[in-house]
């Protein structure tokens, strides 16, 4: 127990030298909560919709210091089977926050059938977030 304890202290210490030195980001978006801790770092979460025009997603934290902007961006791919004609990635959805800002997002992005990619930069930001997609056997 004595060997296990101290490898904990070692590896929390090793974490916060490193976090103050370079910035730190664990987590996956859209699967696990993201812990940022004063770090300049993009996150993103791709969603192909299939069979729904629409991508609801529920963004939730702390902006604790630096910013984080969130941003949505919509693609619809070519098709060869009708034949139709693919569309560049376009901004559709865009917010910024600052230090000390909370973030509740609760949105419903409705662009049509394609890929939808939710983005979270992040400037020298510190905060703990959990963003929430459907599944891709849901879209």
């Amino acid at each position: 127990m004595r060997q296990f304890l101290l490898f904990i202290v070692i590896v929390g210490v090793a974490l916060f030298v490193i976090g103050e030195w370079r910035g730190l980001y664990l987590g996956l978006l859209g699967q696990t909560p993201v812990v940022a801790y004063k770090t300049d770092h993009s996150a993103s979460s791709v969603r192909r919709t299939i069979s729904s025009p629409l991508l609801p997603f529920n963004l939730s934290g702390d902006v604790r210091a630096g910013t984080v902007t969130v941003r949505v961006t919509f693609e619809r791919p070519a098709s060869f089977q009708s034949g139709a004609a693919g569309s560049a990635a376009s901004t559709v959805f865009e917010e910024t926050y600052r230090s000390g800002d909370r973030i509740e997002l609760d949105e419903r992005i409705e662009e049509g059938i394609g890929v939808y990619t939710v983005t979270l930069d992040f400037e020298q930001a510190t905060g703990l977030f959990r963003l929430r997609l459907p599944a891709g056997a849901q879209l």
